[in-house]
């Protein structure tokens, strides 16, 4: 019962306290008078709540003035959307207060008295951004004016945290805020937000203190509101027997990746529980000691106001007293950051509770231009919640490859409010953690609307559904489809049906017709993974749909090379069969052979009928011309194959786009080779994921010369397929699509 919660009551216009600790620490709170008073609870670290239901506005007033006259003077005001917030002083205690108008509530907070500043002047040295970490998929930062950096939580999920060297995240993450720092040798840092009490929200802080590189930060304020104990739902203790059991598990899962499983799915969809630590915030209380920063308990209203950006309060869970909170997520503070106007909301993981709470207290001041999804996605926040906000730009803290393959055997579903959120109208651009590279907002962010094509360009598409499929739109509407295909892994861990289903909603939403016309089928060589949807087309439902009208191959004698054996014997004969039953007229791919497509034409640069080593040695090249603009397909180009191209074309190989030879693995063609191509937009089917944790069990390597092909400064953006959604540009490209950052 809350009643038994209960440590005191009002009596002659005071608080009486049955805590001694309170006694000591917390003498003559002046008690409020009107309404009807609900209790007197802890609130953790040294403070008490007070609760009172039916109250009014006139009530607030007389408080004030009661506290006037016993001696308290008004340090802090602020009001957002008719909530007025107040802090008042005797230099002993601190008595925050507020009135949540729509409920007619009211939370009087008191606390021992400390020091805090909320201003620091502003400095134009550097543009102020938000920041998706690289390191971690759940780390933000945000870089201020003065070259100073915010921190919102800062931790690793507990498959990296027990699979990874701890002090060598803390050193990755270390150097990434140097670097956005400028390569600042010290990381000042005048705010740490740490929303809530969860191991993956607050690991860094843990063991920062225990490192050697411990001196390198300056850290002024830790910001934070964990409810007190009793108020907390009385989790079973985390037993050294699960924690034992947990790193066993994760262990051998890892050891059987690329063997039982795909290697990237290590990081998702474990068949075992995970087991987090139900009284972190014990924990956190503890080690938050080990720095000298001030260390301050967040309430309703709380407003700092850092080199020009604002960070205020927007709610605690002292909003939701009394209660036992089920859950931690639903004890996440939640922060409104606002740059000139432009405003940031920072959620935490928060749920349902403090969802309902945001809403009915403020409503359409909810309004932003960015937003942390609650819960990296799954279960959080409700869709009135999202609809109040109707922000332009989400922040993921998780992977876009975590997202869209939700973590199922965790209970951590892509829900369908998570999804109905990133396909909301009013969202604009989706930043994930976890990428090759952190991803920028500059603030104030302001986000233009991009026209994604008109009738008469040509769009180059990257799919979703498969990290092996690039198309184009033509003029036309028609498409060219180059290869069309998924991994073996995929394809063994997929239904085939819904896999090539997709890939023609694909198509049918590109060409913008329920009947597809593939006015030209580009087949690079004969893998299997390259080829499985010509494969199977005639056993698809939408067979009838498809229409052919062309196909260019190049089906060399590959029975001499060293991979032969992994396509079946007679797959030339499967493949052409397919192709005839098609109809589509049949192209031989031969060196300088043109296809016109209207105004668009294809053109053979490299063909050869004598691969040396792998069926990859048998790869077409194709480049693509329209208006000026070139795409180059290299499809699983080798090395010997771009030096051949080099020698015959040089600088002619020129060119806006360029698809990166085997998916930038090992043989992905020679650094001189994009060079010379110089593109704009390097295109990569692969995953930015699996590029990323590139499959090392599977015997696919990250060579020097893909990191290196990768950062080219003639490159504006690196593009992968296997996405969330399909990716679109312009052909001729468009310079406002290329902007990796907002």
């Amino acid at each position: 019962m809350l009643s038994e919660k209960c440590i005191g009551k009002e009596s002659n216009g005071y608080y009486v306290i049955n805590k001694q600790w309170a006694q000591e620490k917390l003498k003559r709170i002046p008690a409020f008078e009107g309404g009807e008073f609900d209790g007197l609870y802890y609130g953790g670290d040294g403070s008490i709540i007070a609760c009172i239901n039916d109250s009014k506005e006139e009530h607030i007033y007389k408080y004030i003035e009661k506290l006037q006259n016993c001696h308290y003077t008004r340090i802090f005001k602020n009001s957002i959307n008719e909530n007025d917030f107040y802090t008042f002083s005797n230099g002993e205690n601190k008595i925050h207060f507020y009135l949540i108008n729509s409920l007619k509530t009211v939370k009087v907070i008191a606390e021992p008295f400390y020091d805090y500043s909320t201003f620091t002047e502003e400095k134009n040295i550097v543009k102020p951004a938000i920041i998706a970490s690289s390191v971690c998929d759940r780390n933000f930062y945000v870089r201020l004016p003065d070259n100073t950096l915010v921190v919102i939580d800062g931790g690793w999920r507990i498959e990296d945290w027990s699979l990874y060297d701890h002090f060598k995240l803390l050193h990755e993450t270390y150097e990434e805020m140097r670097d956005i720092l400028g390569g600042a040798e010290t990381v000042h840092i005048p705010l740490w937000l740490v929303t809530h009490a969860h191991t993956d929200h607050a690991r860094m802080l843990e063991m920062l203190y225990q490192t050697d590189i411990k001196d390198k930060f300056v850290i002024d304020r830790i910001l934070f509101n964990f409810p007190a104990e009793n108020h907390i739902f009385d989790f079973p203790p985390l037993t050294e027997e699960k924690i034992s059991e947990m790193s066993v598990n994760l262990q051998k899962w890892h050891n059987d990746a690329g063997k039982e499983f795909s290697y990237d799915r290590i990081f998702y969809n474990c068949p075992f529980p995970l087991y987090d630590d139900p009284r972190y915030d014990v924990k956190c209380r503890e080690f938050f000691k080990n720095y000298d920063a001030v260390k301050i308990k967040a309430h309703d209203g709380m407003k700092f106001s850092l080199s020009g950006v604002d960070f205020e309060v927007l709610h605690t869970p002292d909003d939701d007293m009394p209660t036992i909170f089920e859950t931690i997520n639903d004890t996440s503070v939640i922060v409104k950051m606002t740059y000139r106007n432009s405003s940031m909301l920072w959620l935490g993981d928060m749920g349902p509770v403090p969802s309902d709470s945001c809403v009915q207290m403020y409503g359409s001041a909810l309004k932003c231009d960015a937003m942390q999804v609650a819960h990296h996605g799954w279960g959080a926040a409700t869709p009135e919640f999202y609809e109040a906000s109707k922000p332009s730009v989400l922040f993921w803290n998780n992977s876009e490859f975590g997202f869209k393959y939700a973590d199922k055997y965790q209970g951590f579903g892509k829900t369908r409010t998570s999804t109905d959120l990133y396909n909301m109208e009013c969202v604009k651009k989706n930043i994930f953690c976890n990428r090759i590279r952190p991803t920028y907002a500059f603030l104030p962010v302001r986000f233009s609307e991009k026209t994604r094509t008109d009738d008469h360009d040509c769009i180059i598409a990257l799919s979703a559904v498969s990290d092996r499929i690039v198309m184009m739109k033509l003029p036309d509407n028609k498409l060219i489809l180059f290869d069309g295909g998924w991994r073996k892994e995929d394809w063994n861990n997929y239904d085939h049906a819904a896999l090539l289903t997709k890939l023609y909603d694909e198509m049918r939403l590109l060409s913008g017709s329920e009947n597809v016309t593939i006015a030209l089928w580009v087949i690079s060589n004969l893998y299997a993974h390259n080829n499985r949807f010509l494969e199977n087309l005639e056993y698809c439902d939408f067979y009838k749909n498809i229409t052919v009208e062309k196909a260019i191959f190049n089906f060399a004698d590959i029975s001499k090379t060293e991979d032969s054996g992994c396509i079946p014997p007679d797959y030339t004969d499967t493949l052409l069969a397919a192709l005839g039953r098609t109809g589509a007229k049949q192209i031989p791919a031969r060196q300088d052979e043109t296809v016109s497509l209207g105004e668009v034409t294809v053109r053979v640069l490299y063909a050869n009928t004598d691969p040396s080593q792998t069926i990859a040695d048998s790869s077409v090249v194709f480049k693509v011309e329209y208006k000026n603009a070139s795409f180059i397909y290299t499809g699983d180009m080798t090395d010997r194959i771009s030096k051949t191209l080099i020698e015959k074309h040089g600088e002619k190989l020129k060119c806006d786009v360029v698809q990166i030879a085997n998916h930038g693995w090992d043989n992905c063609g020679v650094l001189d080779f994009y060079k010379f191509c110089a593109a704009k937009l390097q295109i990569w089917n692969n995953s930015e994921y699996g590029f990323q944790f590139f499959r090392k069990s599977e015997g696919y390597k990250k060579t020097a010369v893909s990191t290196q092909v990768f950062d080219l400064e003639t490159c504006k953006l690196n593009a992968f397929c296997d996405q969330v959604k399909p990716q679109y540009f312009c052909f001729p490209l468009k310079d406002s699509e290329l902007e990796y950052d907002v």
